[in-house]
């Protein structure tokens, strides 16, 4: 998502810089240079337009990290995040969707708000994409 709120604001010979170097699978890089664009440029960039990215840049990095927990049913995966991810994940669903602070994370308290989040990333996405 934050690329595409990147790529929303460059000039269309930018754009077209980042999309070929996207399509032969390069690291963006300013063009005309050889210094890469960082995630995290890209975020603190995209959270100056919309206060609300760096949280769900956040949640979605934490998500990853979860992935490769899979054992769900025996072990609650949320405990093996650090816990400044389970912060950040508790807080992006508190402020966007209503999660409890008091909630203890788990599959189960998680679960119900996981559509609600991909909906509302989905259609954010879809927003900004609908501008390039």
């Amino acid at each position: 998502m934050v690329r595409a709120i990147f790529l929303v604001t460059q000039s269309p010979n930018n754009r077209m810089h980042y999309i070929n170097q996207t399509l032969n699978n390069e690291k963006w890089t300013l063009p005309g240079t050889r210094s890469q664009i960082t995630d995290r440029q890209m975020v603190d960039f995209a959270n100056t337009l919309y206060g609300w990215t760096r949280s769900v840049y956040k949640l979605g990095c934490a998500f990853i990290h979860l992935s490769v927990m899979a054992d769900y049913n025996h072990v609650n995966p949320f405990s093996q995040l650090p816990i400044s991810e389970q912060q950040d994940v508790k807080q992006h669903l508190h402020d966007y969707h209503q999660f409890p602070l008091t909630e203890r994370l788990s599959v189960d308290t998680v679960g119900p708000y996981l559509l609600r989040v991909l909906d509302k990333v989905s259609s954010n996405l879809d927003y900004e994409i609908q501008k390039l």
